[in-house]
C-alpha cells in the first residue's frame, strides 16, 4: 500500500538530518532566567519548544539589543535575536522567522504631572510630535514602522537611553523625561518591583495608536535558510496557544 501524504511528510522530515550545532540565541540581559538557563518569558519557552520539534538545538546568550543589531549588520557569525520587531530597515541585514509572539498593545507610560495634558491631545501621533513633552526612546529599539516614522520626524529628537541601564520610573517621576512608549504590562511589572516612584506614572492610550506588532526571531545572514525553514515549519505545525 502506498503511504499517505501525511506519512510522506513524516518520512521526509525523518530523512532530513537535524542540525547538530546549537544556534546561538541572543536575549535581553534584563530577562529573568529559569533554572535551565532559558529566559523565563513566553516567547523563549515557545522558541525552545518549536526548536525541539524541528530537531534544532539552541544556546542562550544575554546581549544588549543595540549590540545584537550591530552584530546582525556585520554578519560575521550565525545567530538569532529573540523577539525582534520586523522592520523594513532590518530586513536589509536580517532573516526573519514567522511570528513567535503577538505583542501587547503599546501605550504611553507618562509622568502623572503631564498625563492629563497628553490625554487632551487628539491622537497618539500628535503626542509624539508635540515638542512640549520630552519623549524617551531606547537605543536600538524599534517600536514598529509607524511609531518609528513619527519619532524620526519629530522636530525635537527624543532623549535616548540604553534599555539595559535606564531607570525608567525615576526618570519619569523626577522630571528627566515626560513619557515613553511601552505597555501596561510593563508598568504593572515595574510597580510590582516597588519603589517610591511607581505611583507617579500612568498609562495613557490615545486614538490612533498602531495595533501591536508581532515579534520574531531576527537571524544573521550566516544562518542557513534551511534552519529557518525547519523552525517555521514547526511553528506552523504547532501554533502557540
Amino acid at each position: 500500500m502506498r503511504p499517505t501524504f501525511p506519512a510522506l511528510l513524516v518520512l521526509a522530515s525523518l530523512a532530513t538530518p537535524a542540525h547538530a550545532e546549537p544556534m546561538v540565541m541572543h536575549y535581553l540581559p534584563q530577562m529573568p532566567l529559569r533554572s535551565n538557563g532559558v529566559p523565563d518569558v513566553p516567547m523563549a519557552a515557545r522558541t525552545t519548544r518549536w526548536a525541539a520539534d524541528a530537531g534544532l538545538t539552541l544556546t542562550w546568550k544575554p546581549v544588549p539589543l543595540k549590540r545584537s543589531l550591530q552584530e546582525l549588520r556585520t554578519n560575521r557569525t550565525p545567530f538569532c535575536v529573540l523577539g525582534a520587531f520586523d522592520t523594513t530597515e532590518r530586513r536589509q541585514f536580517a532573516r526573519y522567522s514567522l511570528p513567535i509572539l503577538q505583542s501587547n498593545q503599546q501605550v504611553f507610560l507618562a509622568a502623572s504631572r503631564v498625563a492629563p495634558a497628553l490625554r487632551a491631545l487628539r491622537s497618539a501621533e500628535a503626542a509624539i510630535r508635540d515638542t512640549r513633552f520630552q519623549l524617551l526612546a531606547f537605543d536600538g529599539v524599534a517600536y514598529g514602522e509607524t511609531l518609528d516614522r513619527w519619532i524620526a520626524e519629530r522636530a525635537v529628537p527624543p532623549q535616548r537611553a540604553s534599555a539595559a541601564s535606564a531607570q525608567l520610573l525615576p526618570m519619569l517621576a523626577r522630571g528627566r523625561v515626560d513619557f515613553v512608549i511601552s505597555t501596561a504590562a510593563e508598568l504593572t511589572r515595574l510597580r510590582a518591583a516597588g519603589g517610591p516612584d511607581a505611583e507617579q506614572v500612568e498609562v495613557v492610550l490615545l486614538p490612533g495608536m498602531p495595533p501591536p506588532p508581532t515579534r520574531h526571531l531576527a537571524c544573521s545572514q550566516q544562518v542557513p535558510p534551511e534552519w529557518l525553514t525547519r523552525f517555521d515549519d514547526a511553528v506552523r505545525a504547532r501554533p502557540a496557544p
